[in-house]
C-alpha cells in the first residue's frame, strides 16, 4: 500500500484535531486533508514574488546610452565631419577618423 500526501496530511490532521478537541469524522478530515495537500502545491506560486518587469532594465539601459551620447563632444581632429582629408602635392585622400571613428563626435 502507498501512503499519499492526502494520507499524511489526514493522519496530521486527525492528530492535530483530537489534540485541540475538535470533531470530525474520517471523511471530512480526509476531505480537508485533500484540501491542504492542493494548497500545498501551489504555496509556491502564491507566495512568489515576481522578479520585476523585464521592461525596466531595458528602459534603464537605454537612458545610460542616451545619457552617454548626450555627454559626447565634437571631435577636434576631424571637427565634426568624421573624416580626415590629407592632400599633398600630387595626391589626396580620405579617411575615417581615427579619434571619433567616423562618428564626429566621441565621449570625453
Amino acid at each position: 500500500m502507498s501512503y499519499s500526501r492526502t494520507d499524511y496530511y489526514a493522519e496530521g490532521l486527525a492528530e492535530a484535531f483530537e489534540e485541540h478537541g475538535v470533531t470530525a469524522t474520517q471523511e471530512q478530515i480526509r476531505s480537508i486533508a485533500n484540501d491542504v495537500a492542493g494548497w500545498a502545491e501551489n504555496v509556491g506560486m502564491a507566495f512568489h514574488a515576481p522578479a520585476g518587469d523585464p521592461r525596466e532594465g531595458e528602459l534603464s539601459d537605454l537612458r545610460k546610452q542616451l545619457d552617454r551620447e548626450r555627454n559626447k563632444v565634437v571631435c577636434g581632429v576631424c571637427k565634426g565631419t568624421g573624416f580626415e582629408h590629407f592632400s599633398g602635392p600630387y595626391h589626396g585622400s580620405t579617411s575615417s577618423c581615427y579619434k571619433c571613428n567616423g562618428a564626429g563626435r566621441h565621449d570625453p
